[in-house]
């Protein structure tokens, strides 16, 4: 079984964005992949248009089940009033700061409101309009959640040999209601300006890991070897420094990976898929326990790079596809 592995498409309705799509599509069927795996920002702002761009063209290429077509979410898609409001690109917020920081000031500012209306039932309000919208690709899948998760973990089975383990790791509600001076007197206090219930540009993520053992204690389960989505990175902190600062890397992580990874190490594990930084690679985690494949460079990366997976006798082969 050959499975295709993307991230972070981004959709918008541009023209642009949909003949990239299309060409990405096209390239994963040249390469007769059976299922394909969208780990999460299938939308940029989840906007009901956007939603529409992505479904049509997934159809369009017969990707129209859940026996070919696995999808989670990513924060963009769920964090919608607050993606919504950015005018400014962060990778470049600090160049555009210098050059219009009065502007930028009130973009800010206007941001900020943005989260002070932002309640957990927002989120959940975001994730069931997430899954309504593919829930014909849940359709063949067992769900381990509650109502309040969206159903999730959900997992499917692949063939006799393998499953897909579906995560939502997008949970941590973004508390930007207090002053700036309580937040800084947190800080020289704890050395912590951030909590589990603290996400400050909506990119932070956590996992609820009693919902995941569940997952994987099932009987029908125990005994296959486990592919892991989720939306966010597993970078060993060195690695994730190459990327980023470490004043953005406290914003964009996994605030309980290291508790997710303890469960993980303990499963039958064969690989973990994700997205979230805007590149597509393999690394090793867990000192080279497991592979991790970041997914997310398909769309973004100008060279359009791609995973493919073969599975058989529980094994897993690993190729990196550039788009022609």
């Amino acid at each position: 079984m050959r499975i295709a592995h993307i991230s972070d498409i981004h959709a918008d309705t541009s023209t642009a964005f949909q003949k990239r799509f299309r060409d990405l599509l096209q390239s994963i069927r040249t390469h007769r992949a059976d299922h394909l795996v969208i780990t999460g920002d299938l939308t940029d702002k989840a906007l009901p248009d956007e939603y529409d761009t992505v479904i049509r063209i997934l159809k369009e290429f017969d990707y129209s089940s859940g026996e070919n077509l696995t999808v989670i979410p990513g924060n963009h898609d769920l964090y919608p009033a607050v993606y919504q409001s950015f005018t400014f690109r962060l990778s470049t917020l600090r160049e555009e700061f210098r050059e219009d920081p009065v502007r930028i000031t009130k973009e800010l500012y206007r941001v900020l409101r943005a989260y002070r209306k932002f309640t957990p039932q927002t989120y959940r309000d975001a994730l069931r309009t997430f899954v309504a919208h593919f829930k014909w690709s849940f359709d063949d899948a067992m769900s381990f959640g509650t109502e309040k998760t969206g159903g999730f973990p959900y997992v499917k089975h692949l063939n006799d040999d393998f499953a897909i383990v579906c995560i939502e790791s997008n949970y941590v509600s973004p508390h930007i209601k207090n002053f700036l001076p309580y937040a800084l007197v947190k800080y020289a206090i704890t050395k912590d300006m951030f909590s589990v219930t603290d996400s400050p540009i909506c990119s932070n993520g956590w996992i609820d890991t009693g919902l995941f053992e569940q997952a994987l204690s099932h009987p029908a389960v125990k005994n296959k070897q486990l592919i892991v989505l989720l939306h966010h990175y597993l970078y060993p902190e060195e690695h994730g420094l190459r990327y980023m600062s470490k004043d953005f890397e406290r914003t964009m992580s996994l605030v309980n990976k290291d508790e997710f990874l303890r469960v993980v190490r303990e499963s039958n594990t064969a690989m973990l898929l994700h997205g979230h930084w805007h590149i597509t690679e393999a690394y090793s985690i867990c000192n080279g326990t497991f592979t991790a494949l970041n997914g997310a460079g398909a769309i973004r990366e100008d060279n359009g790079k791609w995973n493919i997976l073969d599975l058989s006798a529980n094994k897993v082969n690993i190729d990196e596809v550039h788009m022609s």
